[in-house]
């Protein structure tokens, strides 16, 4: 992601006051048990977000390397379920929560099984079952898989590696035990070593992040796209973080954060919201079950503020929730412009950017949104976005599009939300942040074209050019009497009919009898094909210097369509009979070339569209 979207990003922008305001919080003490972990720095403090569409965003120390200690066993576990099967896994290792601290002691007694793989028990025989020929080879695969989740070599602390391997009696007890139920089949040193090793390894918050991300993205790496774990195993890692990763703060942690989550005494926490981020936390300071304090009260204050409990009951979410993206150069509204504006549209139009949604918005996918919002920033004045296809439009989603909201007003962008009549919820919780003030249109359009159409007038405003509503366009300068000479401009003049319609008037419907057509003089109209639910399409708007009903100058047939003023309008009304031939000629020769000329553009516009 650019500086500039940085700048601006909603999410960016949170997590930013969310360190600010958890930075001075001094609770907690650093692990001492191992020695070497007592010379972190108490204060360093680190937040990432890594989301399924690859986007990080970081805020403080997430470039402080330290070691990954006891999160490593979640991703050792991906890699022995990968060697083994799962079946063969569970012959030495449970999956059930302790309730016990990291480094208890806990083994079935009649089969000697650690109860679960994330504490030491659990994971020791997890070391034990990753292939290799030797613990140099196990450690060499492991490195391997680490490297997958973060896109990149890890290397381990040979101090930190010491101080374990010199004070970890604990572990070479526990290592014992296994070893006399046939737990472990080798030597119980050279597992430990691995053990003691794979703790050691140096990652940073980012990476934790990412490889979180891997495993809310099925495995995949959502920035190498490389796999890092098979598939079918994501939701067993998944499964016994979310139950057994804090050890014996799992139940609260589930009950409040409600997210897959692992710790380690090194300061780290790495959670994971399947199909939408991973989220990392690094702050030495430790509470007594040997968690981040900081990393806790980070996790819970995410959670609460944008919903993402895992338990919550939302759709899935979908790396394809911008249907389409275009601009204003690219597709204009369907109010049709004389040559000169649509000239103008077609140079300038890039200042309009339109997003069609689709699917449920939550965390994950409107975050997708935003940034692409952002990302048109420095090009765009004026953002539309399309909900028509959106079903469900979460907490977490309605906060962080309140956030665009305020980025772009704090611009002097201007933000237009279309098909809103059935999104009750996220109306009504835009509308009381609003607070009384001026809602600078942002749910004004019932559709997209009425709010492209609006973004162009706007546009052409600004520049002085395009319908102002005082437009007078007289017979000479209408686009159908383009290039008659003056004799017959003047027995044009002599035929037509000036008429008045007042607002909201119908001129004719569809399927009534044809036998003139329309200049408008000033005003506008709809044309509008009326549909089987009983509502009307819209197919154009026109203003001065444009004509309508011209279609059955051919065939003096039916009318194909409902015309409807949208103001007070005046018009020169000219009977089909009554039109000389030879200025018949000249009127369908302008109106072929207006038609080849509308065709046209709408075939490139189909494209863009398409």
């Amino acid at each position: 992601m650019d500086a500039t979207t940085l700048d601006y990003s909603p999410l960016q922008q949170y997590l930013e006051t969310l360190h600010r305001n958890l930075r001075d919080c001094k609770e907690g003490e650093v692990a001492s048990y191992i020695p070497e972990l007592l010379r972190a720095d108490p204060d360093w403090f680190g937040i990432a977000i890594a989301t399924v569409d690859g986007h990080v965003y970081q805020v403080g120390d997430t470039q402080q390397a330290f070691t990954i200690q006891s999160i490593s066993k979640a991703f050792v576990l991906g890699l022995a379920l990968e060697d083994n099967g799962t079946d063969n896994v569970a012959t030495r290792v449970d999956v059930e929560p302790s309730g016990e601290a990291f480094n208890s002691i806990s083994l079935r007694p009649e089969t000697g099984r650690p109860l679960n793989p994330m504490i030491n028990a659990g994971a020791i025989a997890t070391v034990a079952m990753v292939e290799g020929d030797d613990p140099a080879a196990k450690l060499e695969r492991i490195l391997a898989s680490f490297a997958r989740y973060t896109g990149h070599p890890l290397e381990i602390d040979a101090d930190v590696y010491r101080s374990e391997k010199e004070t970890g009696h604990r572990n070479r007890a526990i290592a014992h035990l296994l070893r006399s139920f046939g737990i472990l089949d080798d030597p119980p040193e050279g597992i430990l070593d691995v053990y003691f090793q794979q703790c050691s390894i140096e990652v940073t918050c980012r990476d934790l992040a990412v490889m979180g991300a891997c495993l809310a993205n099925n495995g995949v790496n959502p920035i190498t796209a490389v796999r890092a774990l098979k598939t079918d195993h994501v939701p067993q890692v998944l499964s016994v973080m979310g139950t057994c990763g804090m050890y014996d703060y799992s139940g609260n942690w589930v009950y409040t954060v409600g997210m897959p989550a692992k710790s380690g005494v090194g300061g780290g926490i790495v959670a994971v919201l399947p199909g939408q981020l991973g989220l990392a936390v690094f702050s030495p300071r430790l509470d007594e079950r040997g968690n981040s304090v900081r990393g806790i009260k980070v996790c819970e204050q995410i959670s609460a503020d944008f919903g993402l409990h895992v338990y919550h009951s939302v759709r899935a979410t979908t790396a394809t929730v911008i249907r389409l993206a275009y601009d204003g150069c690219q597709v204009h509204s369907r109010k049709l412009r004389r040559e000169t504006d649509l000239r103008y549209l077609e140079a300038n139009g890039g200042a309009i950017h339109v997003f069609e949604l689709q699917g449920d918005l939550m965390f994950g996918s409107t975050e997708s949104v935003v940034k692409s919002v952002l990302d048109t920033l420095p090009y765009g004045d004026y953002f539309v976005l399309d909900l028509k296809h959106v079903f469900e439009i979460d907490r977490a989603a309605c906060q962080l599009l309140h956030k665009l909201k305020q980025t772009l007003w704090a611009q002097g962008k201007t933000l237009l939300f279309t098909h809103t009549m059935d999104k009750y919820g996220f109306v009504r919780y835009l509308k009381q942040k609003l607070s009384g003030q001026d809602d600078r249109q942002l749910f004004a359009f019932a559709d997209t074209d009425h709010a492209l159409e609006w973004c162009e007038d706007r546009l052409l405003a600004k520049r002085g050019s395009g319908y102002s509503g005082t437009t007078r366009v007289e017979l000479a300068d209408q686009d159908l009497c383009q290039g008659l000479e003056p004799q017959d401009l003047e027995r044009l003049q002599s035929i037509v009919k000036p008429v008045t319609y007042e607002a909201d008037e119908t001129i004719f419907h569809c399927g009534d009898p044809a036998d003139s057509l329309f200049l408008i003089i000033e005003g506008e109209v709809e044309v509008l094909l009326p549909t089987d639910s009983g509502q009307h399409k819209r197919l154009a708007m026109l203003s001065p210097g444009m004509s309508f009903g011209e279609m059955a100058l051919l065939n003096h047939r039916t009318r194909s369509a409902d015309v409807r003023t949208t103001c007070q309008s005046g018009f020169y009304q000219v009977v089909f009979d009554e039109i000389p031939e030879e200025i018949r000629v000249n009127l369908l020769t302008n109106f072929a070339k207006q038609l080849a000329t509308k065709l046209g553009r709408e075939t490139r516009e189909l494209q863009h569209l398409d």
